[in-house]
């Protein structure tokens, strides 16, 4: 075996090591690595309301923000932001919402998470008025209505939250 090949295998693994260590270190000499843990899940409606306007009264929320994609400090660019929430609004508000709008069944359903509510994570009848809904600004809200259970599922990205 000739002694360039030798070289080139040694400095593979070379590479390999110094690779597999890069991705474990810190963006920044001396700082631990960040895990990305689970967001912050919100109740506070006063500050949903600084990121949505809100179609409808609510009377309790559950929402959250979160990270997508990679989040490590290394990457170049910004990182987007996904705002999502449930929203459970004061009695009648639901029947008002659906009666006054075009809203339509939403065929794929709503993805709650979980840690929103575990019970309309698995509900159906969610309905869609995709009047209440502007795709050409950055940060617009979108929402889903469920009558039955008078709350109202809201997602954006990178909403643009007011101070």
């Amino acid at each position: 075996m000739s002694v360039v090949r030798k070289l080139s295998g040694a400095g593979a693994a070379v590479l390999l090591v110094a690779t597999a260590v890069g991705c474990t270190a810190s963006a920044r000499p001396g700082e631990p690595v960040k895990s990305a843990g689970a967001p912050e899940v919100r109740t506070d409606a006063s500050r949903l309301a600084t990121c949505v306007e809100l179609p409808g009264k609510p009377e309790r929320v559950r929402w959250r923000v979160r990270p997508l994609g990679i989040v490590d400090g290394r990457a170049p660019g910004p990182t987007d932001h996904q705002l999502e929430g449930v929203v459970w609004l004061v009695d009648g508000e639901a029947a008002r919402l659906s009666a006054g709008g075009s809203w339509e069944p939403e065929p794929y359903g709503a993805s709650v998470p979980g840690e929103l509510s575990p019970a309309l994570s698995k509900a159906d009848g969610w309905t869609r008025n995709t009047a209440l809904e502007d795709e050409a600004a950055e940060g617009a809200p979108h929402f889903l209505l469920n009558q039955g259970a008078n709350a109202l599922y809201v997602w954006a990205l990178n909403p643009q939250c007011r101070s």
